[in-house]
């Protein structure tokens, strides 16, 4: 057990510097977004706006860790609680208070990227969200929805050029 925790703490500290080496390399000039999907519901709950699971706020323990030094100046995040949850960790752990959006806003990619603009935010969303954003950023159609969960996307978006992006998994 002592070597799945000493594994895992390398492996933090290893994404948490590729994070952080990647974002240092905006210009000013750059919004880095880092995009996750919500992690795990509690899918025993038959409401419509369920709660993380347990599994979910590991996942969400993680995700603040992981960011907690990539200098995220904002966190958006829809007005559900799975998603709220998710972002909760990290917002607690900057000081920062959630910025809600609409999930099915037409202009959504342009509106979050205009208001991080040569900044970095988060933003926690949907299985059925991640993939628009990151086409319609990417200028592409290679993004396809996912039901997993964990995935974390550093999306670089310059105005001279379609976003650049990263994934990784956590």
């Amino acid at each position: 057990m002592k070597r799945y925790y000493l594994a895992l703490f390398f492996f933090w500290a290893y994404i948490g510097n590729g994070i952080n080496l990647y974002a240092q390399q905006v210009t000013g000039k750059e919004t880095i977004i880092f995009l996750v999907r919500h992690a795990e519901k509690d899918l025993t709950e038959s409401s419509n706006d369920p709660s993380l699971s347990l599994e979910g706020k590991k996942h969400a323990e993680q995700l603040a860790a992981i960011l907690k030094d990539a200098g995220i100046e904002a966190i958006y995040s829809t007005a559900t609680k799975r998603t709220e949850q998710t972002a909760l960790p990290l917002l607690q752990k900057l000081g920062l208070s959630v910025m809600h959006y609409d999930a099915k806003e037409s202009d959504l990619p342009i509106n979050l990227a205009k208001k991080g603009k040569n900044k970095r935010i988060l933003v926690v969303s949907h299985s059925n969200v991640v993939p628009k954003l990151l086409n319609e950023w990417t200028k592409s159609n290679k993004y396809t929805e996912s039901d997993e969960y964990g995935d974390l996307y550093i999306v670089k978006i310059s105005d001279s050029q379609p976003a650049n992006v990263i994934k990784l998994h956590f």
